[in-house]
């Protein structure tokens, strides 16, 4: 058998499977059935807002926080930001803080304790 007659057989076989089955429950009433579609993303309630923190009006003799998620190249971002600051504001002190993307509660309290402002900052 060459391959035409291959592929006349498998198509014949098919039609024969496709006209011959038979619903197994022919007699199942599917009208009152009722899909209901979900977003997989799921619903999300927003936190109240909150007014933007008032901004300081001079930065000189104030404490900066540099916060960086340890991303890999992000360390030579933040030493710029600080060579910068530190040639604009040399009164300013600086402070370097690292960790997860999410700062957390106790390091984020931490944080407001010690600075005046700060900047946050991710990689990617």
């Amino acid at each position: 058998m060459n391959i035409t007659g291959i592929w006349i057989s498998i198509g014949l076989i098919l039609v024969f499977l496709i006209f011959s089955c038979q619903p197994i429950h022919s007699d199942l009433d599917a009208s009152g059935v009722t899909l209901r579609v979900l977003n997989p993303r799921g619903e999300i309630t927003l936190p109240p807002l909150s007014p933007p923190s008032k901004r300081i009006p001079d930065l000189k003799g104030k404490k900066i926080g540099l916060y960086w998620n340890e991303k890999p190249g992000g360390n030579h971002f933040w030493n710029g930001i600080e060579q910068l600051l530190k040639e604009k504001l040399p009164e300013t002190t600086i402070l370097r803080y690292s960790g997860a993307f999410d700062l957390g509660d106790q390091l984020a309290a931490k944080m407001a304790r010690e600075t005046d402002a700060f900047l946050y900052g991710v990689g990617d």
